[in-house]
């Protein structure tokens, strides 16, 4: 049984990262965020509205447009500032990947998605995250967590007067 529990783990990482691929309802002001930990490392996979990155949620059409675009990748490229993990864990950021979802046709919301990947030294004392994405964003109001760790599959919702996270 020992033998299959990295491919039961694996499989289920896979399973939540292509539900969040599966674009969650495009909401103003709530944020979606899935987690897995398997053994040292965590990966975080955002999917964020682009009204409340950018104050619009159509494609760049000017100068300012883009330099808005710009702005919010630099704030969201800051790994530390968007989740804190539980600093006895010893976690550092391996990769970083943030991009606009371009819009279908005949929709005029833009949304962002972001990944992070982070390798812990001391993942046994990893017990959660505190997320900075209320500051960095205020309009944001929700951020919808569903994780995947050792101690289980859990949702959560959070707030920026609640912007803690447990595994």
């Amino acid at each position: 049984m020992k033998k299959h529990i990295p491919t039961l783990v694996c499989l289920m990482t896979l399973t939540i990262t292509a539900s969040l691929r599966a674009e969650p309802a495009h909401e103003h002001g709530i944020a979606h965020l899935q987690v897995a930990l398997e053994g040292q490392v965590v990966r975080a996979d955002f999917d964020l509205p682009g009204m409340d990155l950018l104050g619009f949620e159509h494609a760049p059409a000017s100068a300012a447009d883009e330099a808005a675009v710009v702005a919010v990748g630099t704030k969201m490229r800051d790994a530390a500032a968007v989740l804190a993990l539980t600093p006895a864990a010893q976690c550092r950021v391996e990769k970083v990947d943030f991009r606009a979802e371009k819009p279908e046709p005949s929709s005029v919301h833009m949304d962002f998605l972001a990944s992070y990947s982070f390798r812990c030294v001391q993942p046994a004392e990893l017990r959660g995250f505190k997320t900075g994405i209320f500051t960095l964003f205020p309009t944001l109001t929700e951020l919808a967590v569903e994780s995947q760790s050792p101690a289980g599959v859990r949702a959560q919702k959070l707030s920026s007067g609640s912007p803690d996270y447990a595994f």
